[in-house]
């Protein structure tokens, strides 16, 4: 953890134009206390009490007193704590910083990584969960994506690594994603296991690696097209080398453990709107994570990265809105501030919406409701 201050106070989005700053405090062993809550109005014009929030939350959901575990959802959580421990592409090179639709948690699978037959040969090795994070610079000339994957052996990692590796240098069948690569040696990552392909219409070089480490596999992906081919194999093997070291320190919840997981840390993710059952959510859209798992999904990494240190934010919870938790209640003003003005960077042509009462507030703002202390 960055900061350690006893005062938490947690910043949820309710949507990309409103924020919202609640107070909350934390005891000594970092689960959150009760706290005071009022509704009091965010303005004079408001009444919330007449507020019509459908069938969404509208109370804290208390998971711990109704006992709620992971259970079937465990793999899910699982991956949400990997999130803290994968390697941000900005990073490894600064102009990573574009892009990321399809970060996030995949169970059972690697995710959209592979398209093609190469899916098929890892099943046989039960693959538990994945984390897979991937950026690209500003005019997609290059991009590098980082994998990790949980098996419940090491053999099954390794098995798997050797299977897929087969597959992407010797396919079988029709059905490619792009393929045969040509398999070639990294002296930098021994044990891995890396290939390498080039699109001549484009220039395009690529490299996979992968590097089982445990129970896991590393997996990097790293493509150039502007002609400076040492770039892709440099950008590996910081990536692979980075990742050990942040793969050796992850606390792994034991294979048998992972349905006991909590779902909530803090009563930070309780404090999210939610979903409603007929509701689609992905893996990674109900989900409790730390400053830098968070990172995988945002818009600015970089500045956001720099936000959190500086605002002691330490856990972000995901469930249909956004909590932030932040060390105290001028940290909290200040991360509303800064994604005030990131937004409106982002999407210059919002403008404030006449419906609703803006209160003095700056337009993007729209609200800002103070529950408690």
């Amino acid at each position: 953890m960055r900061i350690s201050r006893t005062r938490r106070v947690v910043v949820a989005v309710a949507a990309a134009t409103s924020l919202t700053v609640a107070g909350c405090s934390t005891d000594d062993g970092g689960a959150a206390a009760a706290d005071t809550t009022t509704t009091a109005a965010a303005g004079d014009s408001i009444d919330l009490a007449v507020l019509d929030t459908g069938a969404y939350n509208t109370e804290p959901k208390d998971f711990v007193e109704q006992g709620q575990r992971a259970e079937d959802f465990g793999p899910a959580v699982e991956g949400q704590r990997l999130a803290e421990f994968v390697v941000h592409p900005h990073t490894i090179d600064p102009a990573l910083t574009v892009g990321g639709p399809n970060n996030g948690v995949f169970v059972g699978g690697f995710g959209p990584i592979f398209t093609g037959t190469e899916r098929q040969v890892v099943e046989p090795f039960s693959m538990i969960h994945a984390f897979d994070s991937s950026r690209s610079t500003a005019d997609e000339s290059r991009t590098l994506g980082i994998g990790v994957w949980r098996f419940p052996t090491d053999d099954d990692a390794a098995g798997a690594a050797q299977a897929l590796h087969q597959a992407i240098v010797s396919p079988s069948g029709e059905d490619l994603t792009s393929g045969p690569e040509t398999p070639v040696s990294v002296p930098q990552l021994p044990g891995t296991l890396a290939s390498t392909y080039t699109w001549p219409e484009t220039g395009t070089t690529s490299l996979n690696t992968l590097t089982p480490r445990g129970m896991f596999v590393i997996y990097t992906y790293t493509s150039d097209r502007s002609g400076e081919s040492a770039w892709v194999t440099d950008t590996a093997v910081r990536s692979v080398q980075q990742q050990i070291e942040l793969l050796d320190r992850f606390p792994a919840t034991p294979t048998d453990e992972i349905g006991a997981l909590p779902v909530d840390l803090d009563k930070v993710l309780a404090r999210t709107v939610g979903f409603l059952d007929n509701e689609y959510a992905r893996n990674s859209d109900t989900a409790i994570y730390g400053p830098d798992g968070w990172l995988h999904f945002d818009s600015h990494p970089a500045k956001t990265e720099e936000l959190f240190e500086r605002t002691g934010t330490d856990r972000i919870a995901k469930a249909n809105s956004n909590v932030y938790r932040t060390a105290g209640a001028a940290d909290a003003d200040d991360l509303k501030a800064a994604f005030i003005e990131m937004n409106g960077d982002t999407y210059p042509d919002l403008v404030p919406d006449t419906a609703l009462a803006q209160d003095g507030h700056s337009p993007r703002s729209v609200d800002i409701l103070n529950t408690g202390p």
